[in-house]
């Protein structure tokens, strides 16, 4: 039986087509590897290299996707059928989903990406969070955290059930 890159290798012109097969294959086996690492099948060692690996094989679909509306078209369905129903977090999907329909124009859901948007999403984060003074105001939250984190720590060092 042939692997799938012998098949890459021998039929080119179907290059797309095996291209979301393994897209697909790669996004299903994010699911296992998640769900075999939650079993204690696999190290956290070996969920960090094969994620990396899954990462990098997608990533460099992705890049494709962004130089080819095509092939863009063809792959969104895919990764909006893993962002529905996959086991993983979806919000990464998501992301690079939007992120094609941005750069191409596609219909995602009925609904095509306008540039425009961003500056929407942009004046709406704006309404709720002060971002002239968002680092000093990180700062102070990371300090106020240490400080109840700190207090956790002792009251947890006087009980003598966490002692």
């Amino acid at each position: 039986m042939k692997s799938m890159s012998e098949k890459l290798e021998e039929d080119p012109e179907n290059i797309s087509e095996q291209t979301k097969t393994i897209l697909r294959r790669l996004l299903a086996a994010d699911d296992v590897m998640r769900m075999k690492y939650h079993k204690g099948e696999l190290t956290r060692k070996e969920v960090s290299i094969i994620g990396g690996n899954i990462a990098a094989t997608i990533d460099g679909i992705f890049l494709r996707a962004l130089r080819d509306r095509e092939f863009a078209e063809e792959i969104a369905p895919v990764l909006m059928d893993k962002v529905d129903h996959g086991d993983a977090n979806p919000l990464p999907y998501l992301h690079l989903l939007q992120v094609l329909a941005y750069r191409h124009r596609l219909e995602v859901d009925g609904e095509v990406q306008k540039p425009e948007e961003m500056i929407d999403t942009y004046k709406r984060v704006r309404a709720r969070l002060d971002l002239d003074n968002i680092v000093k105001q990180k700062a102070e939250l990371e300090e106020e955290f240490k400080e109840k984190i700190e207090q956790l720590r002792e009251k947890w060092k006087k009980n003598t059930m966490f002692g």
